[in-house]
């Protein structure tokens, strides 16, 4: 299989830009390579766009890594193969996007919040990167990490800018993702007791373990999510599931994509004033 390269930006496509043909056909980048198959100690990974932006290399994997064999569930998930391909490519600064359902009353589908804060739902996702590679029996130093600052806010910053540049009438800069372990969605009764009664505001299912790794291998990480429904019970709604998402995406995949390019194109790779890197070390025990 090819080797992996060195570069120090990446994109992980979501949902919101399914549909965009990102990064093909934007401004300023020129494909490397597609289709590239990388081998992990998880098996091997969906595939990736090895490309560039104004000379800058990135990689790009859409849907998170996640195909109809390679679930987002330990063992062996999708996040655990792409990231290990963004550690040995000494990735540092990362962007993510995801739809999410709005569980604040006051956030419509359309809205674009760029979070501050998550709360972790899910049961089957695995926690640790290294740890996992260890389980493998791959050599590496285990990471230990604070969570105090998420999300990188030079990284947020520039995506509230690209979204408002991309056309979208409301932009939040901040938020608290709450992430669901899916793949179904929640009840009604789940969306007012686990979610909106405690603050909140959007739900969604793949921002972990991402959010989690990216710390873990020394990366800055931010995120787009698109409010594309409201959660259940939320509002009186007549809202159909498949046609809806489909309607959506179409409306609104282009301009999210435009959102990340924004980003990718004004992003500096060396710059960590952010202060993000002051949250890992090396962990004191083997």
């Amino acid at each position: 299989m090819p080797e992996i390269p060195r570069v120090k930006l990446a994109v992980i496509g979501g949902s919101a830009i399914l549909g965009s043909g990102f990064p093909k056909g934007f401004e300023g980048i020129e494909i490397i390579g597609e289709n590239i198959v990388y081998d992990t100690p998880f098996g091997p990974t969906a595939p990736f766009t090895h490309a560039s932006i104004e000379g800058e290399p990135f990689l790009f994997v859409p849907f998170h890594g996640i195909t109809r064999e390679i679930r987002n569930t330990t063992p062996n998930s999708a996040a655990e193969r792409v990231f290990y391909v963004l550690m040995k490519a000494g990735v540092k600064k990362i962007l993510g996007c995801a739809l999410c359902g709005s569980t604040n009353r006051l956030l419509d589908p359309g809205d674009v919040v760029i979070p501050d804060g998550f709360v972790d739902y899910t049961t089957r996702r695995a926690q640790s990167l290294t740890r996992s590679l260890r389980e493998k029996g791959v050599d590496v130093d285990v990471i230990m990490y604070r969570l105090h600052q998420p999300f990188c806010p030079t990284l947020s910053r520039l995506l509230v800018e690209g979204a408002e540049r991309a056309g979208f009438k409301r932009v939040f800069r901040r938020g608290i993702v709450g992430v669901a372990e899916g793949p179904r969605l929640e009840s009604p009764s789940e969306i007012r007791l686990r979610y909106t009664n405690v603050g909140i505001d959007v739900v969604t299912m793949n921002l972990v373990p991402e959010v989690i790794f990216a710390r873990e291998i020394g990366a800055c990480y931010a995120t787009l999510q698109l409010v594309s429904n409201y959660g259940e019970g939320l509002v009186e709604t007549t809202w159909t599931g498949p046609e809806a998402f489909r309607e959506f995406r179409e409306l609104w995949c282009r301009a999210a994509a435009q959102a990340l390019h924004y980003a990718l194109r004004h992003v500096d790779p060396e710059d960590m004033s952010c202060g993000c890197d002051r949250y890992r070390w090396e962990a004191l025990l083997p």
